[in-house]
Protein backbone atom coordinates (compact mmCIF):
# COMPACT_ATOMS: atom_id res chain seq x y z
CA UNK A 1 0.00 0.00 0.00
CA UNK A 2 1.13 3.69 -0.73
CA UNK A 3 1.35 6.76 1.29
CA UNK A 4 0.72 10.19 0.96
CA UNK A 5 2.55 13.01 3.17
CA UNK A 6 -0.84 15.66 4.32
CA UNK A 7 0.61 18.04 7.10
CA UNK A 8 2.65 15.92 8.42
CA UNK A 9 0.41 12.85 8.02
CA UNK A 10 0.66 9.55 6.14
CA UNK A 11 -2.29 8.95 4.31
CA UNK A 12 -2.94 5.80 2.38
CA UNK A 13 -3.17 6.74 -1.35
CA UNK A 14 -6.35 5.21 -1.70
CA UNK A 15 -8.67 5.51 -4.76
CA UNK A 16 -11.49 4.01 -6.68
CA UNK A 17 -11.64 2.75 -9.53
CA UNK A 18 -14.97 3.98 -11.38
CA UNK A 19 -15.88 4.35 -14.89
CA UNK A 20 -16.59 8.36 -15.97
CA UNK A 21 -19.94 9.32 -15.07
CA UNK A 22 -22.21 9.50 -18.46
CA UNK A 23 -23.65 12.43 -19.95
CA UNK A 24 -26.99 12.62 -18.36
CA UNK A 25 -28.63 14.99 -20.59
CA UNK A 26 -31.40 17.36 -20.29
CA UNK A 27 -34.38 15.00 -19.78
CA UNK A 28 -32.17 12.87 -17.35
CA UNK A 29 -31.46 15.99 -15.36
CA UNK A 30 -35.24 16.67 -14.99
CA UNK A 31 -35.57 13.14 -13.34
CA UNK A 32 -32.79 13.36 -11.16
CA UNK A 33 -34.60 16.39 -10.14
CA UNK A 34 -37.79 14.65 -9.75
CA UNK A 35 -36.93 11.76 -7.85
CA UNK A 36 -34.48 14.31 -5.57
CA UNK A 37 -38.00 16.18 -4.69
CA UNK A 38 -40.43 13.71 -4.64
CA UNK A 39 -38.86 9.92 -3.70
CA UNK A 40 -36.22 11.07 -2.18
CA UNK A 41 -35.78 7.34 -0.28
CA UNK A 42 -35.77 5.99 -3.77
CA UNK A 43 -33.39 8.36 -4.98
CA UNK A 44 -30.74 7.88 -2.01
CA UNK A 45 -31.20 3.65 -2.70
CA UNK A 46 -30.57 3.91 -6.13
CA UNK A 47 -27.91 6.05 -5.86
CA UNK A 48 -26.33 3.20 -3.03
CA UNK A 49 -27.02 0.81 -5.04
CA UNK A 50 -24.80 2.62 -8.07
CA UNK A 51 -27.85 2.21 -10.46
CA UNK A 52 -28.92 6.24 -10.32
CA UNK A 53 -27.10 7.36 -13.12
CA UNK A 54 -27.66 4.51 -15.19
CA UNK A 55 -31.42 4.94 -14.85
CA UNK A 56 -30.97 8.45 -15.50
CA UNK A 57 -29.02 7.76 -19.04
CA UNK A 58 -31.44 5.40 -19.79
CA UNK A 59 -34.87 7.74 -19.10
CA UNK A 60 -33.01 10.15 -21.28
CA UNK A 61 -32.89 8.18 -23.94
CA UNK A 62 -36.24 6.44 -23.68
CA UNK A 63 -37.29 10.22 -24.01
CA UNK A 64 -35.58 11.05 -26.79
CA UNK A 65 -36.70 8.05 -28.47
CA UNK A 66 -40.15 8.95 -27.38
CA UNK A 67 -39.79 12.25 -28.59
CA UNK A 68 -38.69 11.27 -32.19
CA UNK A 69 -41.44 8.62 -32.55
CA UNK A 70 -44.25 10.85 -31.59
CA UNK A 71 -42.55 13.86 -33.95
CA UNK A 72 -43.05 11.27 -36.60
CA UNK A 73 -46.46 10.56 -35.83
CA UNK A 74 -47.45 13.86 -35.47
CA UNK A 75 -45.65 14.73 -38.70
CA UNK A 76 -47.72 12.05 -41.18
CA UNK A 77 -51.34 13.49 -38.85
CA UNK A 78 -50.88 17.11 -40.10
CA UNK A 79 -49.92 18.82 -42.97
CA UNK A 80 -47.17 20.50 -43.57
CA UNK A 81 -46.68 23.99 -44.58
CA UNK A 82 -44.04 24.38 -47.62
CA UNK A 83 -40.45 25.05 -46.13
CA UNK A 84 -39.34 26.31 -49.48
CA UNK A 85 -42.00 29.10 -49.45
CA UNK A 86 -42.91 29.29 -45.85
CA UNK A 87 -39.52 28.44 -43.84
CA UNK A 88 -41.09 31.18 -40.99
CA UNK A 89 -44.13 28.88 -40.55
CA UNK A 90 -42.87 25.45 -40.91
CA UNK A 91 -40.56 26.27 -38.33
CA UNK A 92 -43.29 27.45 -36.00
CA UNK A 93 -45.08 23.85 -37.12
CA UNK A 94 -42.42 21.87 -36.23
CA UNK A 95 -41.76 24.17 -32.91
CA UNK A 96 -45.08 23.56 -32.13
CA UNK A 97 -44.64 19.53 -33.13
CA UNK A 98 -41.87 19.31 -30.48
CA UNK A 99 -43.82 20.94 -27.46
CA UNK A 100 -46.59 18.31 -28.00
CA UNK A 101 -43.74 15.76 -28.26
CA UNK A 102 -42.27 17.04 -25.04
CA UNK A 103 -44.99 17.57 -23.54
CA UNK A 104 -46.41 13.73 -23.95
CA UNK A 105 -42.76 12.92 -23.21
CA UNK A 106 -43.00 14.28 -19.64
CA UNK A 107 -45.26 12.23 -18.36
CA UNK A 108 -42.68 9.78 -18.70
CA UNK A 109 -40.30 11.49 -16.36
CA UNK A 110 -42.64 12.84 -13.95
CA UNK A 111 -43.80 8.93 -12.53
CA UNK A 112 -42.50 6.54 -10.15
Amino acid sequence: MEYMMVNGYQIPALTLNEPPMPEIGKYGSLRRKFLLENAPMMFDEMMLEGTLYPHLVEMDNAVHRQIEQTMQTLMQQSTTPNRQTDPMGWTQWMNALQSQAEELAMQQIYSL
